[in-house]
């Protein structure tokens, strides 16, 4: 008979149960790889979100008076990191073609703004090139944002079929 008054009700008659944790299979080992696939995807994520985040400050430091308002950008940030993810994942390269684009075009915008800053170039010229990569960085979260939400009203991720 069952004894349900412990913690985790127990029935001594019905050992060879599923319940019983001595007769669970153990779990399924994953490899090296593919311990890399599963987290991979995350870890990458976070390093763009990173990146776009330290562009973003190296950006924002090039001009005279800073722009405090543009730290509330990074949930934006994070979020066009994790669309680029999401979609690279469901490769979906035509969505997140023009979003890559203007990513580029800001790394290579903040990357000149950052060896003229080096240089001891004109004001004028690191201005421009910080505005620059300003907008190509706010293009780009906002191609890559628009992509993943284009791209699920369209064609929405679905669960897998159970496997029973």
């Amino acid at each position: 008979m069952a004894n349900l008054s412990i913690a985790t009700p127990f029935e001594s008659e019905k050992s060879s149960d599923l319940h019983d944790r001595s007769n669970r299979p153990p779990a399924p080992k994953l490899s090296r790889m593919e311990s890399a696939w599963r987290w991979g995807v995350i870890a990458d994520g976070v390093i763009l979100a990173v990146g776009a985040t330290a562009l973003l400050f190296s950006l924002r430091a090039s001009w005279d008076n800073h722009r405090e308002w543009l730290v509330t950008l990074i949930p934006f940030l994070v979020i066009a990191a994790v669309a680029v993810v999401y979609l690279v994942a469901r490769k979906q390269a035509t969505a997140l073609a023009p979003g890559l684009l203007f990513l580029f075009l800001s790394l290579i915008f903040g990357g000149a703004d950052v060896l003229l800053d080096a240089e001891e170039g004109s004001d004028t010229a690191r201005d421009v090139l910080s505005i620059l990569g300003g907008i190509c960085l706010g293009l780009s979260v906002a191609f890559l944002i628009g992509a993943l939400i284009w791209v699920e009203a369209r064609n929405p991720t679905k669960a897998p079929v159970p496997e029973l």
